[in-house]
C-alpha cells in the first residue's frame, strides 16, 4: 500500500493515515503431523447467502488390539499369545490400552506396556464385544467407546472416564495397573442363612 499524496499540516483538513495491521496471506502447502485436516471452498450464493453448518463422522485411530482379534466381526479366535496388531477398535478396552500406554497423546511416556495389565484388558474388550438387544429387533455390542480428546486434562480424569464407558475400575496392584469390571461372573463364596455366625 502506497499514499501517493503526505499528510495534511493544516488544521482544517484531517487526513493523516493510520496503519492498524496486516494479514498475509502465504500460498503454501503446509505440514500438519498427527492432525486430520479438512478444508472447503463453496459459493456462498449456493446456500442464499446463510452460514453453512458442517458436520463429519470420526472414525478415529488406528490402534493397537490383539492379533487374534477381528474388530470388524468382534471375534476372538484361538488363545491369544499377547502379541498386538494395527486395526481400528471402538472396543473401550483397547482405546483404553492406546491411551495409557500411547507416548504422545497418553500415558506412554510414564507407563509402559509392561506396566499395564493387558490379560486383565483381554477380557475385558470380550466381554464389550458381546452382542445384546439393540431394541429395534437387532443386536449391537455390549459396549462401545467413541470419543475424541478435545483439551488436556489431569491423567487421572481422564482414565477414569474412559474406564467408566465400560463399568469397570482402575486398580494399582503394586506392580501394574490392572482393571476390575463390574460384569456377572460365576460364585465363589455361597454366603447363606447356615454360613453365617449365629444362624
Amino acid at each position: 500500500m502506497v499514499r501517493e499524496t503526505a499528510d495534511s499540516t493544516t488544521d482544517q483538513l484531517q487526513n493523516k493515515t493510520l496503519w492498524s495491521s496486516y494479514t498475509e496471506i502465504i500460498d503454501v502447502k503446509q505440514c500438519y503431523p498427527n492432525t486430520a485436516i479438512v478444508g472447503l471452498q463453496v459459493d456462498a450464493e449456493q446456500f442464499g447467502g446463510q452460514q453453512m453448518t458442517v458436520n463429519y463422522h470420526i472414525r478415529g485411530r488406528i490402534i493397537q488390539v490383539p492379533s487374534n482379534y477381528d474388530p470388524v466381526k468382534r471375534t476372538y479366535s484361538g488363545i491369544w499369545d499377547g502379541s498386538l496388531k494395527p486395526a481400528y477398535s471402538n472396543n473401550p478396552a483397547w482405546c483404553l490400552w492406546d491411551m495409557l500406554t500411547h507416548p504422545r497423546y497418553g500415558m506412554g511416556k510414564r507407563l509402559g506396556a509392561a506396566d499395564v495389565d493387558k490379560w486383565a484388558l483381554y477380557a475385558i474388550g470380550q466381554y464389550c464385544d458381546q452382542t445384546v438387544p439393540d431394541g429395534f429387533g437387532g443386536t449391537e455390542p455390549r459396549m462401545t467407546f467413541n470419543a475424541y480428546l478435545a483439551q488436556q486434562r489431569k491423567a487421572w480424569d481422564v482414565l477414569s472416564d474412559f474406564c467408566s464407558a465400560m463399568r469397570c475400575m482402575p486398580v494399582w496392584n503394586g506392580q501394574t495397573l490392572t482393571f476390575v469390571q463390574d460384569r456377572p461372573s460365576d460364585v465363589v463364596v455361597a454366603v447363606h442363612q447356615q454360613r453365617c455366625g449365629g444362624g
